[in-house]
């Protein structure tokens, strides 16, 4: 973590490929270890990039239902980049980070979304809601994949975390009347350093490049972005909404960091409470996830577990 740390940059395009090439060599060192978590693939649709990754837990933690909980990542990239499997030599980011929960317990699962110019919204939240929807209709198929002997998938304890782009697809998903009246229920959402809205001070979100193509002319991003649709909610759908955490790197972009207020503050108006919150100390955007298992850097990830652990454990009294 040292090299990231060091670097005072901040703008994401300039660190991404700086911060992944960081890390590769220091997964690689890890990979045997890493790749001891047995991982299968599906496709839970038709179109070429419905396909998900499902890692299996070696020690399952599991839930009140004796079963094992499930959390669903879903990654970023502007939304118009991004895969559940990079590459080489960058094959080992999401692998590592699959492994990384899967080895705290939780049936981990990545998958892949349309992208932008395929995708108009709501395209990629509509395909993160179809992989939810079939992993509860398949837990069964998922459980006898597996070469080793697993307890079945608890679809009762459903988390969803989203990385940037990724972020802003499972607030959407969760939010935007057309995707979540036929959403299974969630036990929480972890919304790691994603837009809240597109008008932020100093960036050209509104007016080019894969965001206006995805959300729309500006009126339309308007109406879409997360911010107008929570705001847009009862206080009866707040209160049904998912539990949300908070997550976000030290140094975030600017513009990031204003997000990151901007949603801690729109939370707390609404639920009449501060939303929890996990910084990552050192991190730049891209670097937390590559973190995972490198044995760098993985606090935020022990933190989000614990999270999630402590609401299944508090499930059990209620």
């Amino acid at each position: 973590m040292d090299i990231i740390a060091k670097n005072p940059e901040t703008n994401i395009d300039k660190i991404n490929l700086y911060t992944l090439s960081a890390f590769v060599p220091i997964l690689d060192e890890r990979r045997s270890e890493i790749e001891k978590i047995e991982k299968k693939t599906f496709k839970y649709g038709q179109r070429y990039r419905h396909n998900l990754d499902v890692y299996y837990p070696d020690q399952p933690f599991l839930t009140p239902n004796a079963k094992v909980p499930v959390l669903f990542f879903v990654y970023g990239g502007g939304y118009n980049t991004g895969s559940r499997q990079f590459p080489p030599p960058y094959e080992m980011g999401y692998r590592a980070l699959g492994s990384f929960f899967a080895q705290r317990g939780f049936i981990t699962i990545i998958p892949d979304y349309r992208l932008v110019p395929e995708a108009r919204f709501p395209a990629a939240s509509q395909d993160i809601h179809d992989a939810i929807v079939w992993v509860k209709d398949n837990a069964e198929t998922i459980r006898s994949s597996s070469t080793r002997s697993i307890q079945e998938l608890d679809s009762e304890y459903i988390f969803v975390m989203g990385h940037s782009a990724g972020a802003a697809h499972i607030k959407v998903m969760t939010m935007y009347e057309a995707l979540r009246k036929t959403l299974p229920p969630l036990r929480g959402v972890i919304w790691n350093a994603g837009p809240w809205f597109f008008d932020v001070r100093g960036e050209s979100f509104q007016t080019s490049g894969p965001v206006r193509f995805y959300f729309g002319t500006p009126e339309q991003q308007r109406e879409r972005e997360p911010r107008t649709l929570w705001n847009n909610l009862t206080d009866e759908e707040i209160r049904a909404h998912p539990e949300v955490l908070l997550v976000q790197a030290e140094r975030e972009p600017d513009w990031l960091q204003v997000t990151g207020i901007e949603i801690a503050n729109d939370l707390k108006r609404r639920l009449g409470k501060e939303p929890k919150r996990i910084v990552g100390v050192g991190h730049n955007h891209v670097s937390p996830n590559w973190a995972l298992c490198s044995g760098q850097g993985e606090q935020w990830g022990h933190e989000v577990t614990e999270w999630m652990k402590e609401r299944i454990v508090a499930s059990a009294g209620s």
